[in-house]
């Protein structure tokens, strides 16, 4: 999952973030130097914001599961505000931020999957028909646009909308890798070599998707190939060039972590290595904050750690945990523990909204408290693993919904900035499926399972009742009383007659599919972590709908509506994360289940797969220390 900042939109503003640019507007072009958007500048027009802390508790459809118990960890608060905080980088950690220090028990290589008997569980029919997927895409971008950022499948050409350092093939690589598709990662690994990382003619770098793209691509590949588990055989001083080249770019980007309480501004300066701020504006009482979404800010303790133990160089974590202490204790108080709103005050560190949940915008933010303790378990990820059960106990209780009429049809719904149930679900939220599934091997809580396989089905009916197979952006439903969030939609003939039908219905604007991984994500969890068949089956059948509608002479494109005959039209894009985590996903469900077996491997939220850390550091053939790479953070010790 994965994205930078995109604004979804009910009857109050939603505020969103993963992948904020899909193609650039019609009228860009490249003779006036690239399409570069300033960082956002959002406004408020529904305020003022007001929590709606009286909210009724609701039956969902697991209201019989037993609530869990959170406890916070003995003697750690929230204890800093912005006028005790030290400024990065004149203190490397805030005061009340956790260290990490102490390690608790974790068994070694914690089975995560499905006992699948040897030799079975994997379709090598199918696996080879998304490896040709994969390289039908790759072969277009190579003829039409290899070394800029993207493939433009329309009219067969390239753009640089990631800075220019070639994001396809940082992002692919380690999707290659994993296939064995060894002179794609042969010529993909010569480019990577020469990127200069330092610079960019492309303006101010947006740190959330340079992080988890960039940063987390070349990392992985990484350690991939220092495993053992994959080919190798390539020249040295390429393979060591992922990681002092990972090491350059979050040099650059870690600028953008010297504000006062330590969020990370929305992007950064390379020439004056300063942060540039995104703002967020209440209209109802004209105060502008200056405010990076939750999943944009927070999305980083798992790779920058990764990033940590290759290098030895323990600040690159620091900088990560730094602020959590502000989204794990977040003031005021969310309407619901542990569903935080999307937008908190970089100066600060005070939550502005409320608009809770597991969609766009928070995210990120909610997967990584789980997997960065399932990368390494400490005192530090133990706390994140807390909160993270803390929010996935008031999406049982709360969030997880039914539609009018369909008592076995489950969608989790976002709230509203005042924190009312907003009764819409974006594709984004589809990986909470995946991440419950995790959380219940992980933790032993089989009753998370339940919760998973829920969204995740609920996620697959909006892909197996649509004319093209493939899902939307968005959609909402009608509520017990077959009510609508917004009233407007109680008298929508046609909304009301799908919603009738299939339990749902897609607003105008939201009917695209844009390439996103989070539904087949979870389908992935699903079906390594339950070994049920029917999971891969649904995969296939999304396989099919993508290579029957998304596919043209130029490789894929994005489909414009997916309840029109072959999609209606398509849009000139194909994102780096179609290879990075589409393919990857599929792949990966059809393989032999050993591939990157979840007891060993944990993926960033762009499918990026890193070696667990099981019981402190021993349970991976890459190791957690140095590997001769220096860093300098020149001014950051």
């Amino acid at each position: 999952m994965a994205f930078s900042i995109l604004y979804l939109s009910l009857a109050a503003t939603l505020v969103a973030a993963e992948s904020s640019i899909t193609s650039p507007p019609a009228s860009w072009s490249e003779s006036v130097g690239g399409w570069w958007p300033d960082p956002a500048s959002v406004t408020e027009s529904s305020g003022p914001i007001i929590p709606s802390y009286t909210t009724p508790a609701v039956t969902t459809s697991l209201s019989s599961v037993p609530a869990y118990t959170y406890t916070s960890s003995p003697g750690y608060s929230r204890s800093a505000t912005a006028a005790t905080v030290a400024p990065f980088p004149n203190a490397t950690t805030s005061a009340g931020s956790p260290s990490s220090t102490g390690y608790v028990a974790l068994p070694t290589c914690k089975p995560i999957q499905y006992a699948f008997p040897a030799g079975e569980g994997g379709n090598a029919e199918r696996a080879a028909a998304i490896k040709e997927a994969y390289l039908y895409g790759w072969e277009a971008y190579v003829k039409f646009a290899f070394g800029k950022d993207e493939l433009q499948p329309l009219n067969g050409s390239g753009v640089n909308d990631w800075y220019g350092w070639g994001v396809t093939i940082v992002d692919a690589i380690d999707t290659a890798i994993i296939m064995n598709l060894t002179d794609v990662v042969a010529q993909q690994l010569a480019f990577i070599q020469k990127i200069d990382f330092t610079t960019t003619t492309y303006g101010p770098v947006e740190i959330f998707d340079v992080s988890i793209r960039y940063l987390g691509g070349l990392i992985s590949a990484y350690d991939l190939l220092k495993s053992g588990q994959f080919f190798n055989a390539y020249p040295q001083n390429q393979i060591e060039a992922l990681l002092s080249q990972a090491v350059s770019l979050a040099d650059k980007i870690a600028f953008g972590f010297n504000t006062p309480t330590g969020l990370s501004s929305a992007n950064v300066n390379f020439t004056s290595n300063q942060p540039v701020f995104a703002t967020y504006t209440i209209a109802a009482t004209n105060v502008t904050y200056n405010s990076t979404n939750t999943a944009s800010t927070r999305t980083y303790i798992l790779d920058w750690s990764r990033l940590s133990d290759l290098t030895g160089n323990q600040t690159y974590r620091q900088l990560a945990e730094r602020a959590e202490n502000y989204l794990i204790n977040p003031s005021p108080a969310p309407v619901y523990p542990g569903l935080v709103g999307t937008q908190f005050d970089i100066d600060t560190g005070r939550m502005l909204t409320f608009d809770g949940g597991f969609e766009a915008g928070v995210d990120s933010f909610l997967e990584y408290l789980l997997k960065s303790y399932q990368y390494q378990a400490t005192a530090t990820t133990t706390q994140y693993k807390d909160f993270w059960l803390q929010a996935a106990q008031s999406a049982r209780e709360y969030i997880a919904l039914h539609p009018y009429g369909f008592p076995d049809l489950t969608f989790l719904s976002q709230l509203d900035v005042n924190g009312t149930i907003a009764l819409a679900q974006d594709d984004f939220t589809c990986f909470a499926g995946g991440n419950f599934l995790l959380g219940a091997k992980l933790l032993d809580m089989p009753d998370l399972l339940d919760l998973g396989l829920a969204v995740t089905d609920g996620c697959h009916q909006t892909y197996n009742t649509t004319l093209t197979g493939l899902g939307p952006i968005q959609w909402r439903w009608y509520n017990a009383s077959n009510l609508a969030y917004d009233p407007r939609d109680d008298i929508d003939a046609p909304e009301r007659k799908f919603a009738a039908k299939y339990g749902y219905f897609i607003p105008n604007g939201d009917e695209g599919w844009a390439s996103r991984p989070e539904p087949t994500e979870s389908l992935f969890y699903a079906y390594r972590i339950t070994g049920d068949s029917r999971w891969a089956e649904y995969a296939w059948q999304n396989f099919l709908a993508i290579n029957e509608t998304a596919r043209n002479a130029n490789g894929f494109a994005t489909v414009n509506n997916v309840n029109e005959p072959f999609g209606g039209s398509m849009t000139n894009a194909l994102d780096s994360f179609f290879f990075a985590e589409v393919m990857k996903y599929l792949y990966l469900i059809f393989s032999d289940p050993s591939l990157i077996d979840l007891a060993e491997w944990v993926f960033n939220t762009e499918a990026h797969p890193y070696p667990v850390q099981c019981g402190g550091g021993n349970g991976s053939s890459v190791s957690g220390t140095s590997n001769g790479t220096t860093s300098s953070l020149t001014g950051y010790a």
